[in-house]
């Protein structure tokens, strides 16, 4: 796990004044699992990022560096890698977009079983590799060149059990 990532999911719940019962309460998480997170001791799946992130109202985005350009360049490109996934933001330098546009590799294995809703939407496009998605019970896998755009308040989840990594594009609506 990321220890700077952890030091910023804690200034962000202090700073939001939530202990981390409430933090847990929020996001399903429990105590432990959270401030071992945020003391680096955990690796963070993408799944679990993204359910602290909603519960702390603030986008994944938010923890990693978006860049000071509108143009992403591939010479430029830095992942930030948490252990069981990388996480590149396509934003660039624009202050409240609309959709976040991510590049995400997912370790093998990088899965979470529980189901879950937030808001807003979710388009992910598998770059290379496999993902297995679970939409309202309903299980589906998708292989490199295909794509899925859901309502992001249906439970789902979306993960990589295979032995290789998985390369998505995701474009998530803000709200």
């Amino acid at each position: 796990m990321d220890e700077l990532l952890g030091s910023e999911l804690k200034k962000v719940r202090k700073s939001r004044q939530l202990t981390l019962q409430q933090l847990s309460d929020r996001s399903g998480l429990s105590v432990s699992f959270l401030s071992q997170i945020e003391r680096g001791l955990r690796t963070l799946t993408f799944t679990s990022l993204k359910k602290i992130c909603e519960a702390l109202d603030v986008n994944v985005n938010f923890f990693f560096d978006n860049g000071d350009s509108s143009f992403v360049k591939k010479e430029k490109t830095s992942y930030k890698n948490t252990g069981n996934f990388s996480y590149k933001s396509l934003v660039g330098k624009m202050k409240h977009p609309d959709f976040i546009p991510a590049r995400i590799d997912l370790e093998a294995g990088e899965y979470q079983q529980i189901p879950y809703t937030h808001s807003g939407q979710e388009f992910v496009y598998v770059l290379s590799g496999q993902l297995e998605v679970e939409i309202e019970g309903v299980k589906e896998t998708l292989y490199s060149n295909e794509s899925i755009h859901i309502d992001s308040s249906m439970a789902h989840h979306w993960y990589n059990a295979t032995d290789e990594t998985t390369k998505l594009l995701l474009v998530s609506s803000t709200k």
